[in-house]
């Protein structure tokens, strides 16, 4: 039978499944082993399983070769990292959705983990986005940040080039498979990337082809990962702007957008953007300035009716379980780190009971990376 790790993969594998589900599916089994080994009938239990899908898990062998994957990744120089890993990255663990899995070439950092920034924008850039593009990536590059995208063409290709300008670290996120990088025409630059100054990863198995519905899945990483997110250069409906509200409304994060002419329609979502609250950006030091007045994230009203960033993270009732983790919880120990310290857990152990109290409604993610106890 396959490790915990090799079974995370496998569940990884499996067509249609995705993050949410297989989350669900881990709080009510309680680990990947006794996910492969549960009856279509126990699996359809789940909440958000249906009886098609349970029947595909069930038959997962009729559509996984978990061998076969881990060789493709070896040869292709892909490193494969867990939740169960100590070095997953951290603010990646409370999200709602965390991808259980990622495929890693190159090296990531602990100083990837910290003071990120994201820089997102249109692909068809004008020369004034890319040229504001990678001279902000290249300052904040310089200031110590890691700069984040998606390695696409136009505004993320700018932002990864300025990064390496600087000779400072940059992630690029991809919305497929490692074994098929997109564009092709980026694969120098991933290489550049990957060459002691970042790396270029994906939650998506080896060999899945770019899609629709990848990008959008990819955005909700880039926007977790960073500390603040810049949107330059996108048009009224773009997948940046989606990167962009997820940063506010789901992660709390700060977004910048920078102005452009008023009558370019790559102009029109950050005009958008700053018109709903987001911070008018002119310079690299206006960001890294709001990043020094706030070492936590803070939750915007970017896009969003209420803010829950003023959610009690203290006990509104006594009747609590006798719990460690909610008991550290509701002493105001709110991080994971915190958390493993306080405890005595390892990551590995402590993220899927993380992951079962939000499921029961005791805990829920806070901005910055942080848990808080649910009101009862």
């Amino acid at each position: 039978m396959y490790t915990p790790r090799e079974a995370l993969i496998t569940l990884n594998l499996i067509p249609g499944l995705g993050s949410m589900r297989i989350q669900a599916l881990l709080e009510f089994f309680g680990s990947a082993e006794l996910v492969l080994e549960a009856p279509a009938a126990l699996l359809a239990q789940v909440p958000r399983v249906g009886a098609g899908l349970a029947q595909a898990i069930s038959r997962w062998q009729e559509c996984t070769n978990t061998e076969a994957e881990l060789e493709r990744a070896a040869q292709h120089g892909v490193r494969i990292v867990t939740l169960l890993d100590d070095d997953y990255p951290q603010a990646l663990r409370c999200m709602p959705d965390p991808p259980v899995v990622l495929y890693v070439r190159g090296a990531l950092l602990p100083q990837d983990m910290q003071s990120a920034v994201s820089i997102v924008g249109s692909r068809m850039a004008s020369p004034y986005g890319m040229s504001i593009a990678r001279r902000f990536a290249r300052e904040l590059a310089d200031a110590g940040c890691t700069v984040i995208s998606g390695l696409a063409r136009g505004i993320d290709s700018a932002a990864h080039m300025g990064a390496l300008d600087a000779g400072g670290r940059t992630v690029a996120v991809l919305g497929n498979g490692l074994a098929h990088l997109f564009p092709q025409e980026n694969a120098e630059l991933a290489a550049r990337i990957e060459d002691g100054h970042g790396a270029v990863l994906s939650e998506f198995p080896m060999g899945v082809r770019p899609a629709k519905t990848t990008f959008p899945q990819r955005n909700r990483i880039v926007a977790a990962w960073s500390m603040a997110t810049l949107v330059v250069e996108a048009p009224q409906h773009s997948g940046s702007l989606h990167t962009a509200r997820l940063a506010a409304e789901n992660y709390g994060k700060s977004v910048f957008a920078v102005p452009g002419p008023v009558d370019r329609p790559t102009s029109a979502g950050c005009h958008a953007l700053i018109r709903d609250g987001a911070i008018l950006c002119s310079s690299s030091h206006e960001l890294l300035e709001d990043m020094r007045r706030t070492p936590e994230p803070k939750q915007l009203v970017l896009f969003a009716e209420e803010s829950d960033s003023n959610s009690a993270s203290r006990p509104q009732s006594p009747n609590l379980p006798n719990d460690p983790v909610i008991r550290a919880i509701a002493d105001g120990v709110d991080t994971l780190d915190a958390l493993c310290a306080a405890t005595g857990m390892a990551a590995r152990e402590l993220t899927p009971r993380l992951m079962r109290l939000q499921v029961e409604h005791y805990i829920k993610p806070l901005p910055g990376a942080r848990y808080g106890l649910v009101k009862k």
